[in-house]
This record gives structure tokens, C-alpha cells and sequence, in this order.
């Protein structure tokens, strides 16, 4: 039996499309050209295309993956941020659309910076997608020397990669640490995309969101754990006219400005995501009165 394209596309749209998915034909065209390593435009276009057995067969297995709501990142190792490919893996978490804005805040804050060169931490960088995309962002602006730290060993494995990827593993450090412990310099940045799920939500989380590591998503009864971590922790790590740069959950707002503030930090800043939620907050040292 002779297997094409189209045929291949056929059942695997009719499939996707009996299991709800809004976009079928598109997410067929995703499996098939990540398999048979062509363009978007080349499946769509190549239809009468023969394949081989085994091709179809793994675009298959691929498929009933995807049915079961395995991410197309979890499946092929990689997930865009920042309009780049970054290669990822079931030890890190599949960076969001809204996390971006952390980037977009990082180069808004720099506009106005008067130093000609900066120190940027990112705690928890998982795939590393965010420092990397910082640095790629401003290096032929400014200076830029940057550090992610991790407790997973595999998750650093990943970012690894994605520096050499960059050809960033000069120039960003990654250290393996449970938060601040393995530590000893200061920074004129430190930014975090830290767990904030509360642990009695994670059910209710999509089943997408259950494929990534449930490290970089629990965060305690309050899903504030993380931030009494940072808020206690930064003071040894952060300038004294440094800056902090968090993504928050939905709701966190005053909690986590309250926590930030008894550890003798202002927030400076607010972003909202596409959505109207309060994503994103920057704080400095408070002003002390002269």
C-alpha cells in the first residue's frame, strides 16, 4: 500500500478533529512536517508526496501522543519564545506567551540605564530561553554578562544546549543551586519566572501543563513559596540600585508586593498580559530618607 502525504494528513486531521482540537489540519501539518523534516509550506503543497511505512508509522505514534495532550515541544524537543526555536524537554518547563514580557521589561528599564555594562541573574532558568533571549536582545547594545541558576541537573543539561545553540556558553554561566546557596556575587538584574501554582490547583490545571515538570510548577498551599525564597534570599545577590523581575500568577498582586515589601523592597512596576492579569512586577530597594 502507497501512503501520501494527503492520505497521512487526512487521518490525522479526521483524528484531531474527533478529539476537539480547535486547529486540526494545522496541528497535522505540525506532525507531519516536524517527522518528514520539511517546511510548513512544503507539506502543505506537496500533498501527493509518497512516504515511507516507516515515516507514516512514526507520524502515527506521534499523533496518539498528541491525542493523549502531549505538547508538540514535549514531543520533538522544541518550543518558540521570543519568535526562537529553543530546544526543550520533559525536565523544563514550556515557556508562555506572557512570559515574554519579562524580556519586554528587561530592555524598557535599559532604555534609560546609564551603565555600560550590566550582570543579569535569572533564578530557575530551566531551558534558558529567557537569558538567553535577553542577552541575544541587548548585546550589541550594552555589556552583558549574565549567570542562570537551577536545582536540576537535567533542566541545566537543556539550557546547556541551547547556549551552545546560541553560542551564548561563553558568554552566560549556569550553576547548579537550590535558589541562592551556591552563590557569592552581586547583580544589577535578577529576574525569575518562579513556580506560583497553588498545590491544590494543580488538577485543574490543562493537560498540557501537566507535561511539565511539576518542580517548576507547585509552589506550597499559597503558591507564594517562591517569593518568600527570593524576597529572603536577594539581598546578598542584588545591587543596591538593582533590579527585581518577577513573573506572578493571577491574583498574587498584593501578596507578593506585601512579601517584597517586609523584606525592604518597593515595586516599581506592573504589566499586564494580553488577558488584563497582572504578569509582571520590578522591584528596587526602598528610599531611605536623608
Amino acid at each position: 500500500m502507497k501512503f501520501t502525504i494527503e492520505s497521512i494528513m487526512k487521518q490525522s486531521t479526521k483524528f484531531l478533529r474527533v478529539y476537539g482540537f480547535e486547529r486540526p489540519r494545522h496541528e497535522s501539518v505540525l506532525i507531519i512536517k516536524n517527522n518528514l523534516k520539511k517546511s510548513y509550506e512544503d507539506i502543505v503543497t506537496s500533498k501527493d508526496v509518497k512516504i515511507s511505512l516507516q515515516a507514516r508509522n512514526k507520524i502515527l505514534e506521534n499523533l496518539f501522543q498528541r491525542l493523549k495532550g502531549k505538547p508538540l515541544s514535549k514531543i520533538y524537543g522544541l518550543k518558540e519564545f521570543y519568535s526562537r526555536q529553543f530546544i526543550t524537554s520533559e525536565e523544563t518547563l514550556d515557556p508562555r506567551p506572557e512570559t515574554e514580557l519579562i524580556v519586554d521589561v528587561v530592555k524598557d528599564l535599559l532604555k534609560g540605564y546609564k551603565k555600560n555594562k550590566i550582570n543579569i541573574l535569572d533564578v530557575g532558568t530551566g531551558s534558558a530561553c529567557i537569558i538567553i533571549t535577553i542577552t541575544l536582545e541587548l548585546i550589541s547594545r550594552i555589556n552583558i554578562k549574565a549567570t542562570g541558576l537551577d536545582i536540576s541537573r537535567k533542566a541545566l543539561q537543556i539550557a546547556r544546549k541551547n547556549l551552545i545553540k546560541f553560542n551564548l556558553n561563553k558568554r552566560i554561566n549556569l550553576i547548579k543551586s537550590n535558589w541562592f546557596e551556591s552563590l557569592d556575587n552581586k547583580f544589577d538584574f535578577v529576574i525569575s519566572n518562579p513556580p506560583y501554582i497553588k498545590i491544590n490547583d494543580l488538577n485543574n490545571l490543562g493537560k498540557e501543563v501537566q507535561f511539565d515538570p511539576l518542580i517548576s510548577l507547585e509552589a506550597g498551599l499559597t503558591g507564594l513559596r517562591s517569593y518568600f525564597e527570593i524576597a529572603k534570599g536577594v539581598h546578598k545577590h542584588i545591587k543596591k540600585d538593582g533590579f527585581i523581575i518577577l513573573e506572578i500568577g493571577k491574583g498574587q498582586l498584593k501578596e507578593v508586593d506585601k512579601i517584597f515589601s517586609n523584606q525592604g523592597f518597593r515595586r516599581i512596576l506592573k504589566e499586564k498580559d494580553l488577558q488584563g492579569i497582572d504578569r509582571v512586577v520590578v522591584y528596587q530597594y526602598k528610599r531611605t530618607k536623608t
